[in-house]
């Protein structure tokens, strides 16, 4: 992509991030939880949808990421790498931290009800940190990222062509979001943790599909491929309806108005990015835009770090100053801690663990035989025989 293209895509990530830290720091937990009294700032309840939206420009970039890699073990590994050792940092930090700092635990927001163990740590390794605790809330999407770099990872083994593997995965989201929406109907019914609809979510990632495929489709779009619009207007449709569900079945905001705002602001960021892949200029603002993109290159570490630091910091300074003003203290203060992370952790280790992994996975490729697309390199016709 073009510099002014990359640009582009940072900012696509520095409002999503921005929206994403704005609802933790506002709407996650009931005023009472954080100390606050009065003047509370104002709720951005539908900030949660910028996940989402990260989901769209993932399946955007994943898939550019997939055109580049000459094998799927190539694609796993720069995967990896690219998430790995930052996500390793934050799970042991953020676990230490939690010993040491007051979390609030708000049992009827299900945040931090029971700090996480030892156990715990060793299962959000893995990204299954479901089963037990996330050491931090957030960690459920990197876990639905991984999820999604290996479905995509088994259909490109299968399907080659990669408009044949589009389509492919455009109609399964557009199959598995409707039945995870079915299954809703019938999570009231079950008891405890497991319902289907949770089941849906963690063994198929099946509401988060048509996100994925969106970005997919945009960048199938952008190519020209034969219909991949109608497929992206089809999963357009699909993510909003799961939008609209989450948000009426939220644990703090339920409603008919809640539901359709967070619907509409989905919408809107949708609308960008189709206005980003049909070509068309993108608005910039002087200074701000830059501003923004720049957000977006530490979007990640920031996502990694921001929640339980930034809300411990929140029960204790909106003891001390008015809400709004332990507010921006406390954005600022997790972004430039974000800095210091990406620093020491995301961007150090990247390609000392993308090497390992090639390794790790030609190896692997090696000895099992429905595995060798892992390999990092296409078998020789020796090797083959």
């Amino acid at each position: 992509m073009s510099a002014r293209r990359d640009q582009t895509i940072d900012m696509f990530r520095g409002i999503a991030i921005l929206l994403v830290v704005l609802f933790h720091f506002t709407a996650r937990l009931p005023a009472y939880a954080l100390n606050i009294t009065e003047g509370a700032p104002w709720p951005v309840f539908f900030g949660w949808v910028g996940v989402y939206f990260f989901f769209i420009i993932s399946g955007y970039c994943i898939f550019m990421t997939l055109e580049r890699s000459a094998t799927v073990g190539v694609f796993l590994a720069r995967r990896i790498s690219r998430i790995y050792p930052a996500f390793v940092a934050a799970v042991l930090l953020l676990f230490v931290f939690g010993l040491v700092a007051y979390i609030p635990s708000v049992p009827e927001a299900k945040f931090h009800v029971i700090p996480p163990n030892l156990l715990d740590v060793v299962m959000n390794l893995f990204f299954v940190g479901e089963i037990g605790e996330w050491v931090d809330g957030s960690f459920w999407s990197i876990a639905v990222e991984v999820k999604f770099y290996l479905l995509v990872a088994l259909l490109a083994g299968v399907f080659h062509d990669r408009t044949r593997f589009t389509q492919v995965f455009a109609w399964l989201a557009l199959i598995m979001a409707p039945i995870w929406a079915v299954s809703t109907l019938f999570s009231n019914f079950g008891s405890g943790p497991i319902t289907p609809q949770s089941m849906l979510k963690f063994l198929a990632i099946a509401p988060y599909l048509s996100f994925f495929a969106v970005g997919i489709l945009g960048r199938q779009f952008e190519a020209g491929t034969p219909g991949a619009g109608r497929l992206l207007a089809a999963n357009v449709v699909v993510s909003t309806a799961v939008v609209w569900i989450e948000a009426y079945s939220f644990e703090l905001h339920d409603g008919w108005l809640t539901a359709t705002v967070s619907a509409l602001v989905y919408l809107a960021l949708v609308g960008l990015f189709v206005r980003f892949v049909k070509g068309k200029s993108f608005p910039t603002v002087p200074g701000v835009s830059l501003g923004v993109a720049q957000v977006g290159l530490l979007s990640f570490s920031w996502y990694l770090i921001h929640e339980n630091v930034g809300i411990s910091m929140l029960t204790l300074l909106d003891l001390y100053m008015p809400a709004h003003v332990a507010l921006l203290v406390t954005v600022i203060a997790t972004f430039l801690l974000a800095i210091a992370f990406a620093a020491l952790f995301e961007w150090r280790f990247r390609k000392p663990v993308e090497r390992v992994s090639l390794v790790l996975l030609d190896w692997i490729g090696q000895r099992v035989s429905w595995l060798a697309p892992l390999r990092s390199a296409p078998m020789s016709p020796q090797a083959a025989e």
